[in-house]
C-alpha cells in the first residue's frame, strides 16, 4: 500500500475508511436535520406572530359597531396592516375585505374558506396540505368571527433554505469522505512506514536495519519494539543457523569422509572376509556417530519447541547421580579422576528419569573429559527453598571468557576442546532438558582454574527422602 499523498484512493483504504465516512457524513445530515426543524419552527413562529400583531392592530383601528350592518361596509378597506385578506363572519354573512387584485388571489376560495380554519403555512386550494399562507381565526365577542391571512414568502425562504441546506449535505458527505481517507490514511501511516522498513530489508538484505522509533501512540510504539525483537530474534537465528550448518558441516565432514574411505577401501579387489568385517564395523561406528548427533539435535528442538515428551515421576536427586556415577566409574580411573560426592539426602524433583540421567550423565563427561590427570570432579546437592541445586565442580582447563557464553550454542566447541571426541551438542541437549523441566543451568569458569556447573531444579514439596524411594520402588513394581 503506497503512501503518497496525491493518489487516488484503493480499494482498500475506501472500505477502511466507509465507517469513518458514515459516522461523520451521518452526524452532518442530523445536524443539518436538526437546523431545518429549527428554521422552520422559528419562520413559522414568526410568521404566526406577525399575522397576529397585524390583525390585533388592524381591529385595534377598525371597532367593531361599525360592522354591525356588513351590507353597508362593503367596498371600505381601509389599512390591512400588510395583511392580505380580512373576512368577518356572522349569521352566514361575510365582509371579505383585501389589498390586493382579484388576479392574485383567487376570492372564491377566500369566501368559501372554512371560518374557524387558523394553521400555518397551509394551502388555500387543500386546507389539508401545506401551502403558503398563514391563516389566523379569532371570535369576536360581538358575535363576529374574524379571519385573516398572509402570504409573506417566508416559506419560499424557508424552501430556498432547504435547498441550501441539501448542497451542504452533499458537500458535508464530500467533507467527510475527505476526512475519513485522512484519518485512515494518518492511522496507516506508521504501518506503512513499518511495512517500508521490512521492504527495505527484504530487498536490501540490511538484516540489521532497525524499524522506525518515532510512532505516535503507546500501542505503535509497543508493535514497533515488538517488530524489532521479532527482527532481532530472526537475526538470532539466521546467525544460528549458520553458524550451526558450520559446525555441522565440520563435524560431519571426519565422520563422512571417514564412511566414504572405508567403502572404497572395502570394495577394492582381494580383500579376506575380516578386512571386510572390519570395514562394516567401523561404517556402523560412523554411522551411529552422524545418527546420535542428529538424534540429539532433534530432541534439542523438541525442547527448544516445547513439544519434547517428558515421562515425570519423582526422582531423588542423591540415587539418581549416583547411578549415573557408577556408569563413569572405570572412565574416571582410566583418567585418574577422583569424583567425590556431597549428596544431601530427601531431595527429590518431580522429572523424567531418563531425561535427568542423561543431563547428569552429560555434565559428569564433560568435568572428567576436560578435567586434569590426578585431579577430581566434586558432585554436590542441595536444597534452596523451593528449588534444588545440583553442582558439577571440576579443577580442569576451564572455559575461557570469550567462550563462556557460547558453551551452551547448538554444535559449538572451542578451539581447545577439538582435541576430545565429541558433537557439541551436550551442553545445549542439558540447558534445552533443564528449562523443559522449569529449571536453569549455569556455569562459572575461569582458564585453567576448572568450572562449576550449577543446575537448578523446581524442587517437589512435602516428601521426605523415605517416601520418595518408596514411591519409587512402587512405580518400579507396578
Amino acid at each position: 500500500m503506497s503512501s503518497a499523498p496525491g493518489r487516488i484512493p484503493s480499494a482498500a483504504e475506501l472500505k477502511a475508511a466507509l465507517p469513518f465516512f458514515l459516522c461523520l457524513w451521518l452526524g452532518i445530515l442530523a445536524f443539518l436535520l436538526c437546523l431545518a426543524f429549527f428554521i422552520k419552527g422559528q419562520l413559522q413562529d414568526t410568521d404566526l406572530r406577525e399575522v397576529e400583531n397585524r390583525l390585533d392592530s388592524y381591529l385595534a383601528g377598525s371597532p367593531l359597531s361599525g360592522l354591525i350592518d356588513i351590507s353597508r361596509r362593503r367596498g371600505e378597506t381601509g389599512d390591512l396592516q400588510g395583511l392580505v385578506f380580512i373576512r368577518f363572519i356572522r349569521q352566514g354573512e361575510q365582509l371579505l375585505v383585501s389589498g390586493t387584485s382579484p388576479d392574485t388571489v383567487d376570492f372564491h376560495r377566500l369566501a368559501s374558506l372554512d371560518p374557524g380554519k387558523s394553521g400555518i403555512w397551509i394551502s388555500l386550494d387543500n386546507p389539508a396540505k401545506t401551502g403558503s399562507w398563514t391563516i389566523v381565526s379569532r371570535p369576536l365577542s360581538s358575535g363576529f368571527v374574524v379571519q385573516a391571512g398572509s402570504d409573506r414568502g417566508l416559506y419560499s425562504l424557508y424552501h430556498r433554505l432547504m435547498g441550501g441546506l441539501w448542497l451542504a449535505s452533499i458537500g458535508g458527505g464530500a467533507l467527510a469522505l475527505a476526512l475519513a481517507l485522512v484519518c485512515v490514511r494518518r492511522g496507516a501511516a506508521p504501518i506503512w512506514r513499518m511495512s517500508a522498513g521490512i521492504a527495505a530489508i527484504l530487498e536490501e538484505g540490511r538484516t540489521a536495519l532497525p524499524m522506525p522509533s518515532k510512532l505516535e501512540g503507546p500501542e505503535l510504539t509497543d508493535l514497533n519494539g515488538r517488530l524489532n525483537q521479532l527482527l532481532q530474534y530472526n537475526r538470532q537465528l539466521i546467525a544460528e543457523m549458520q553458524a550451526s550448518l558450520d559446525n555441522v558441516a565440520h563435524d560431519l565432514r571426519t565422520p563422512m569422509t571417514r564412511l566414504r574411505a572405508v567403502a572404497e577401501y572395502a570394495l577394492q579387489p582381494d580383500r579376506d572376509p575380516e578386512q571386510l568385517r572390519d570395514a562394516l564395523s567401523d561404517c556402523l561406528e560412523e554411522s551411529e556417530r552422524v545418527l546420535s548427533m542428529l538424534r540429539i539435535m532433534m530432541s534439542v528442538a523438541e525442547a527448544e519447541s516445547g513439544t519434547m515428551s517428558l515421562q515425570k515421576e519423582a526422582v531423588e536427586l542423591a540415587a539418581s547421580l549416583s547411578d549415573v556415577m557408577t556408569l563413569y566409574e572405570y572412565v574416571a580411573e582410566d583418567k585418574k579422576i577422583t569424583v567425590e560426592s556431597r549428596l544431601q539426602p530427601g531431595l527429590t524433583v518431580f522429572a523424567d528419569r531418563t531425561r535427568l540421567a542423561q543431563v547428569w550423565a552429560n555434565l559428569l563427561d564433560n568435568s572428567i573429559k576436560y578435567g586434569k590427570a590426578g585431579g577430581q570432579v566434586v558432585i554436590s546437592t542441595v536444597g534452596n527453598g523451593d528449588n534444588a541445586l545440583v553442582v558439577f565442580a571440576d579443577d580442569g582447563m576451564g572455559i575461557s571468557k570469550a567462550e563462556v557464553h557460547r558453551i551452551w550454542e547448538r554444535l559449538y566447541r572451542g578451539d581447545r576442546s577439538r582435541s576430545q571426541p565429541g558433537l557439541g551438542l551436550g551442553l545445549n541437549y542439558v540447558r534445552a532438558v533443564v528449562e523443559a523441566h522449569g529449571g536453569t543451568v549455569g556455569v562459572e569458569s575461569e582458564l585453567h582454574q576448572g568450572a562449576r556447573f550449577c543446575v537448578r531444579l523446581p524442587r517437589l514439596q512435602g516428601e521426605s527422602g523415605a517416601e520418595s524411594i518408596r514411591l519409587r520402588s512402587q512405580i518400579s513394581g507396578a
